[in-house]
């Protein structure tokens, strides 16, 4: 594992994280694999009775993500294009793709289900 490896690991720790799977990087783009732990500190209490991933998380992760693998800034301007189109669930394994533009500044985010992945879960794009 080279360095990024090792740091981007160090991410995925904690109640906090999902159990990461697996990563691929190439060039302007990532893609994680993860499965989200029923422990997550996030499920607890949203939903009773059926816990979801929330939205905020989704995009705090994506953030953070961009930011280790990008060397992007801290402070993040805006979200464009925010969509949330099917709930996350405990126990489901998810795909989370970053692209980066080739404007350096901004990164498109997008969830979605390993399986079938025309099925995306949530997308945006994280400007800097």
């Amino acid at each position: 594992m080279n360095h990024m490896h090792n740091s981007l690991a160090d991410i995925f720790q904690g109640d906090e994280w999902p159990d990461l799977l697996d990563i691929d990087q190439s060039g302007d783009k990532s893609v994680f694999r993860f499965k989200i732990g029923a422990d997550l500190k996030w499920l607890k209490g949203h939903f009773p009775g059926q816990p979801v991933l929330p939205g905020v998380v989704q995009t705090h992760w994506a953030c953070c993500l961009a930011q280790q693998v990008f060397s992007l800034p801290q402070n993040i301007k805006r979200i464009d294009n925010l969509k949330f189109q099917n709930v996350i669930l405990p126990h489901q394994e998810v795909s989370l793709e970053l692209a980066r533009h080739s404007s350096g500044d901004s990164v498109t985010f997008r969830y979605s289900d390993p399986a079938t992945p025309a099925q995306a879960f949530s997308e945006g794009k994280l400007v800097f």
